[in-house]
């Protein structure tokens, strides 16, 4: 079956279930039969395997390299001689993968896997960038780094949102040519929920997806939660979602803020959460509390698929581009004050919610359909070869 089938090599920085991860999954599993996947994940930090085991379900063939991700970490002067010591050493390890799966196309799932695209380029392969980074506001040397791949090195370019593409071309006219918006898709499994049960005596639950991180807004959603309690609300908030590999201490920081703003009774942290759909349909809203810029926003449209009435901060990003305020949702500012009044508006307005979450359940269905997704990728990859060809 192998030897009829055509091998494309997914390069992917790490094997979790968030957002640019989730993303690889959708493409590899809407895959016609005449392309075999193989997936090719980093040995630089532990991670649970969620994602890999979720791929070798699907029947991708997983393979983990020794190669140089980007990760902040790296990004200082006396950390160069690493850095390129692991871009040479990965380049050359995945160009033997290449040769050896005889691979018909390289897929680079965000920037920070550089090593995809060089070793493409050392073999001759067709490669696809696709950036799920918001680089704009991300510090200079990174951002120049990131640029100068992406200029120098052959291949198409995806961004996840207009904002991310906008960040990546950065004015020039060479990557411009070679740029094109394709947006996240939505969990079919994630459907409209009946949310009429009787709320008398019920907190409202609001729903929080994502990292526990600064960039996410954790502190702040747990700041607005405060200024609710203050005011007598009833409400449950739930995170879904854990610390950055290396940052455990991160979520012991953010329970002692719970402790600290007498937010006990409030406030619950789940962990990763691998069902979804089943988190959000426990939650009455959705909060995307992001302080810096999101690449898209993926946990917003699963809310909205969920018939979810979502609160998100205007950050700058992708996710500054789903809502219709108002209509689909609420935009509101990044500060706890802002974020605090646009959640007592919904808690306090049951109405509001249902209509918010059944027009946000109606836009998901239509604008961010799977099929159209995995369709668009598929015609992305033929291209790249009949122009390679």
């Amino acid at each position: 079956m192998r030897g009829t089938r055509q091998t494309i090599l997914f390069v992917h920085p790490s094997d979790e279930l968030y957002g640019s991860d989730r993303c690889l999954l959708d493409i590899v599993t809407g895959l016609p039969e005449r392309f075999r996947a193989v997936v090719v994940l980093p040995t630089d930090l532990e991670y649970s395997g969620a994602l890999s085991h979720e791929l070798e379900a699907a029947g991708a063939t997983v393979e983990r390299v020794d190669m140089l991700v980007l990760r902040r970490a790296l990004l200082r002067p006396g950390k160069l001689p690493v850095l390129l010591k692991r871009l040479v050493v990965g380049t050359v390890r995945l160009a033997r993968l290449i040769r050896r799966e005889d691979a018909v196309l390289v897929h680079s799932n965000t920037v920070a896997v550089l090593c995809g695209a060089s070793a493409a380029a050392v073999t001759r392969v067709p490669h696809l960038w696709h950036v799920h980074e918001h680089i704009g506001d991300e510090p200079l040397p990174f951002k120049a780094l990131v640029r100068t791949f992406l200029t120098l090195l052959p291949g198409r370019i995806v961004a996840n949102s207009r904002s991310v593409a906008r960040a990546v071309v950065g004015g020039s006219r060479q990557r411009l040519r070679r740029i094109q918006v394709v947006e996240n898709s939505v969990d079919p499994d994630i459907r409209p929920v009946d949310r009429s049960r009787p709320t008398d005596n019920r907190p409202v639950v609001i729903g929080v997806v994502g990292r526990l991180a600064p960039r996410k807004g954790t502190a702040e959603a747990l700041e607005a939660a405060a200024l609710l309690a203050g005011r007598g609300a009833c409400f449950a908030l739930r995170f879904a979602g854990d610390a950055p590999p290396g940052q455990e201490a991160l979520q012991a920081s953010y329970e002692e803020q719970v402790v600290a703003l007498g937010l006990s009774d409030y406030v619950t942290f789940a962990g990763q959460v691998d069902d979804v759909p089943s988190f959000l349909a426990a939650c009455d809203i959705l909060l995307l509390p992001s302080q810096r810029p999101e690449p898209f926003g993926l946990v917003v449209i699963e809310g909205m698929a969920s018939g979810l009435p979502v609160v998100a901060t205007l950050n700058g990003g992708g996710s500054d581009e789903i809502l219709d305020h108002g209509i689909t949702g609420l935009y509101c500012g990044r500060d706890p004050l802002a974020i605090a009044a646009a959640l007592e508006r919904l808690v306090a307005d049951r109405a509001l919610r249902k209509d918010l979450g059944s027009a946000a359940a109606v836009v998901a269905a239509r604008r961010y359909a799977r099929t159209r997704y995995q369709r668009d990728f598929v015609r992305i990859y033929e291209c790249l070869m009949r122009v390679s060809g």
